[in-house]
């Protein structure tokens, strides 16, 4: 399985875009930091990263087992992943002012599994795997799961990186989140513009 260059840092810069947009795990890593210290925070951002990478190795086992079905389910998923993506972008920009308010934890060991378990527990977490990961697999390169599952892991580990530094930094960052409504609402505007360029990419892409 090789993915191409070109293709994997267009994944992953898109991944760091999203994994910086305001919500509900960088809220929690965020409260956790500063209600625990720096030590609750990454731990916090090391249970929602281990909660997301579950979810890739069951999106990955559950899209090889439609694959192994039916020919067609994966142009299923791509449209349907695309539709999700393109309604993730206007609800993003819709709310792109908006704080998020969270209660944090104050144990290290209480903040993995709170962060862990709140991301295990989200279903939206996996909608968000199956709509975003396809987006970048080709059939031509290798197994559809097996690249799934590297990129799912590519961008669980991304994700607790950024908000292992959001912990580092919690006490300013917090603060600027919490009093600059053009900051938040930039970020969110690029993911916005993000989900909906994927979305239409997968809506009207082809399967190789």
């Amino acid at each position: 399985m090789v993915i191409p260059a070109e293709t994997f840092f267009i994944f992953l810069a898109g991944a760091v875009l999203l994994n910086i947009t305001p919500g509900p795990d960088m809220a929690f890593t965020l409260a956790s930091s500063i209600k625990g210290g720096v030590r609750s925070g990454v731990a916090a951002a090391f249970g929602i990263g281990c909660g997301a990478l579950v979810w890739a190795v069951a999106t990955a086992a559950g899209l090889a087992a439609l694959l192994s079905t039916s020919h067609h389910i994966l142009t299923i998923i791509r449209i349907a992943g695309g539709c999700y993506l393109v309604y993730l972008a206007v609800q993003t920009y819709r709310h792109r002012r908006e704080s998020v308010d969270a209660n944090g934890a104050r144990d290290a060991l209480a903040a993995f599994r709170a962060g862990f378990a709140t991301n295990l527990l989200n279903p939206k977490v996996g909608l968000f795997y199956i709509a975003f990961l396809p987006v970048f697999t080709n059939a031509a390169m290798g197994p559809v799961w097996a690249q799934v599952l590297f990129l799912g892991a590519i961008f669980s580990v991304s994700g607790a990186l950024v908000l292992i530094g959001v912990a580092a930094v919690a006490g300013r960052l917090r603060d600027q989140m919490a009093s600059s409504v053009a900051l938040r609402a930039r970020i969110r505007t690029a993911s916005a513009l993000a989900f909906g360029g994927l979305g239409l990419h997968l809506i009207f892409a082809r399967n190789p």
